[in-house]
This record gives structure tokens, C-alpha cells and sequence, in this order.
């Protein structure tokens, strides 16, 4: 009786054979032809290399989690914190600044000379500055109740949060100005607090205050609040409006602009002077005109009249500043360069020239990634890249695909 062999059959899960030509018609190559066809740029960070969505489940959609107390208290404390380090650095420069050769008896200066001045400025606006760079990213750096206010106007700051951030900062007042009183020689604190210079009257002294206190909160609504390309930098912008500020305010009010910063040596000193209330008032008022303001060239699209100011791009055929400026490095043996109709011009060929090698390009690069599409011609380009014989462009392209390979399949994944 013969025996008739019969050859097992099999079921094609689609994973490759080991030495064998792969079917077009298989799973595997089929996932493999659909990555290759998608650009790299619009790959997704949640898919694997062969497009499939992330093998470890997780989710990226859906009602996000309701916010608990820690934010809330991390962004209290931050405030409450960054607070007292920038008016005990600012107030502490301002104490030094008014002392006169015989501080250790407690005397004062009578009259701030310009050196004085200048001091003081420097004191508030450079603390300010380093202070809220360093707490940027954890709370904002506000530090002053007024901006508190005003952002909660114009919808960053939800009410819990706003209330919480106000009262962090009137407690961080006192502490810095507690700071002071207790780490300096003198045993006053007449040097710190805020007062209307004899002459100055309570309207004058009142627009004054909420004039600066306004072109302080809109230069925090305009640098941090309206992101752009230099946002990072706002803290700087920041800090030297309130520097200028002091510079004018500094001998006809104390240049308050913050009721945490008047508040809190006077609670200290145990005095209120009569006009206190003016730094309190005028500042708020200060922040909601400056929001009016804000909300108003809002309303107008201020953005639409310097169309290119803040961008990367071009916009109808104008070029942001810096590019202009860095063709005509490059290209200034050309007059032509200075004609901004001729330079356009040359830009447009030159992008259509650019375009065009960029396009050339990617096509090869595309052959030889269907080139290698099949795994044992793909093993054997691995294996020449081993051993140093394999060309520079199928090198490039096997380094770019494993890199995106392991970006998307074992990189991390970032927020975005």
C-alpha cells in the first residue's frame, strides 16, 4: 500500500518567511506599503512603525480629569513664595538704597538724589525680573494682586484660583517686608513703605499710580498673555516696565503699583497713613483700564496691521524681519537684494529652484525605500551597513526609517 505525502497546510498570518521573496499580497507588506506611503512629517507619536495604534493601549481621548486641590495649593504656595523673594529683594534694595553714611545710627537720607533713584529702580525691576523667570513655569510670576485681577478679567485665572493667588500674595507682601524689618540693622521700615510726597495731592498721586500701574499689567497682558515667538521672554519686558515706572514714580508716590508691596510694610510698621488707600485703589483701577484697553485692540485685530511682525512665515508676500535681514546677508553682493520688489522676486526662484532638488529628492528616497521593502534585500542592506560598503544616500535612508521606527514605537510620548 503506498503512501500518499501530503504537505501541510498552513495559515498565512503575515509575518515574513525567512528566506523567501514576500508576496505583495500579504499583511504584512500590505501595513508596510501604507507606512511607507505616509509622509514622515504627518506620522502619529501614538502609532508603531507599521501604523498600527500604540501597542500599549493607552488613551489619549476623553473627559479630562477635574482639577483637585493640589493645583490649587501648588500655585498658592508658589505665589505666596515667589512673592516674598521678590520684595524682600526689592524692598531690602530699596531700605539700602535710602541709607545714609550713618545707617547704623538709624538715620535716613531726606531727599533721594538720582543715584538713589536709579538704585531703587533697579532693585524692584531686576528682582522682578529674576523672581518671576524663575517661578514662570510654575505659577506665572505674578506676584502682585492687581495682574491677579486683571488676568481674572480677561479669562486666564478662574475665580477659585484668582482668590487664591490674591491672598497668596498679600501674605508673601508682609513676609518680604517681615524679612526686611528683621534681617537689616535699622528698626524701621519708614524706608519701605509708600507715601505721597508733601505736595503732591490725592488725585495727582492717585493718576499716577493707576497710570503706571496700567502700562505695568498691559505689558504682562501683551508679553505673557499673548504668546508669540519671544513668550519665554516676557519676564524680562516685565521687569523692565517696572523699572521705568520707578524711575518716574519712585519720588512723587514711592511707585506702590502693587498693594502687596504697600500693604505689607505697613502692616509691619503697624501705620497706616491716611492716603493708603490710594495704593490699593489706584492700582486696580489701573489694571481694569489697561484690560479695557487690551480687550479693545482685541476687538479691533490689532495682529492685522503689522501682518509679519511675529512670524516665521510669509504673509502675502512680505517676509518677517529677520528674514529679510538674513537674505540680504546672504545675498548681499546682489543690489538687487535691497529692492524689495527685486527680492521678491529672486526669493520666488529661489524657492521654486529649492522645491524642485527637495521634490527630485524625496522621489529617489521613496525608490529605495520601495526598494527595500522586501525583508531579504532590507537584510541585506543591514548587513552591508555593518560592514561599511553600503552607499551614503541607502545608509541615510536605513538610519532615517529605523530612527522613526524607534521613535514611534519606543519613544517616549511627550505633551505637547
Amino acid at each position: 500500500m503506498s503512501m500518499t505525502e501530503t504537505t501541510p497546510t498552513t495559515t498565512n498570518t503575515g509575518a515574513p518567511v525567512s528566506g523567501g521573496r514576500l508576496s505583495t499580497d500579504t499583511a504584512y507588506t500590505k501595513r508596510r506599503a501604507h507606512r511607507i506611503s505616509i509622509p514622515l512629517h504627518r506620522h502619529h507619536k501614538h502609532h508603531d512603525a507599521l501604523g498600527r495604534p500604540d501597542p500599549h493601549r493607552r488613551r489619549y481621548f476623553g473627559k479630562p480629569k477635574k482639577s483637585g486641590f493640589q493645583p490649587h495649593f501648588m500655585a498658592g504656595l508658589g505665589e505666596f513664595i515667589g512673592t516674598t523673594m521678590f520684595l524682600f529683594l526689592a524692598e531690602g534694595g530699596a531700605k539700602t538704597a535710602q541709607l545714609s553714611a550713618t545707617a547704623s545710627q538709624g538715620q535716613t537720607a531726606t531727599q533721594l538724589s538720582n543715584e538713589q533713584i536709579m538704585f531703587i529702580a533697579l532693585s524692584f525691576g531686576m528682582s522682578l525680573l529674576v523672581t518671576a523667570w524663575m517661578f514662570y513655569r510654575i505659577t506665572g510670576g505674578l506676584f502682585n494682586p492687581t495682574i491677579t485681577i486683571a488676568l481674572w478679567l480677561v479669562g486666564v485665572l478662574t475665580t477659585r484660583r484668582a482668590v487664591i493667588l490674591f491672598v497668596s500674595q498679600v501674605l508673601g507682601g508682609i513676609a518680604g517686608a517681615a524679612l526686611v524689618l528683621g534681617l537689616t540693622p535699622s528698626n524701621s521700615v519708614q524706608q519701605v513703605t509708600t507715601t505721597l510726597l508733601p505736595g503732591i495731592s490725592i488725585a495727582q498721586g492717585f493718576l499716577i499710580e493707576m497710570l503706571l500701574t496700567s502700562i505695568l499689567v498691559f505689558s504682562v497682558l501683551m508679553l505673557a498673555v499673548e504668546k508669540h515667538r519671544a513668550t519665554y521672554l516676557a519676564p524680562v519686558g516685565i521687569g523692565l516696565t517696572l523699572l521705568a515706572a520707578h524711575l518716574l514714580g519712585a519720588v512723587w508716590t514711592g511707585c506702590g503699583l502693587n498693594p502687596a508691596r504697600s500693604f505689607g510694610p505697613a502692616v509691619v510698621a503697624a501705620s497706616f497713613n491716611s492716603d493708603h488707600w490710594v495704593y490699593w485703589a489706584a492700582p486696580i483701577s489701573g489694571g481694569v483700564l489697561s484690560v479695557c484697553y487690551f480687550t479693545f485692540l482685541k476687538l479691533l485685530k490689532y495682529n492685522s496691521v503689522v501682518l509679519d511682525q511675529d512670524s516665521d512665515k510669509e504673509i502675502t508676500g512680505l517676509k518677517p524681519v529677520h528674514v529679510r535681514v538674513w537674505n540680504l546677508i546672504r545675498h548681499g553682493e546682489n543690489p538687487s537684494a535691497l529692492n524689495p520688489e527685486s527680492s521678491t522676486h529672486y526669493d520666488k526662484k529661489a524657492r521654486e529652484t529649492f522645491d524642485k532638488e527637495q521634490q527630485e529628492a524625496f522621489e529617489e528616497r521613496e525608490e529605495i525605500r520601495r526598494e527595500m521593502m522586501d525583508k531579504p534585500v532590507f537584510e541585506g542592506h543591514a548587513s552591508e551597513a555593518a560592514n561599511g560598503r553600503l552607499s551614503e544616500k541607502r545608509a541615510d535612508v536605513m538610519s532615517t526609517s529605523s530612527g522613526s521606527t524607534a521613535a514611534h514605537s519606543n519613544g517616549p510620548i511627550l505633551p505637547q
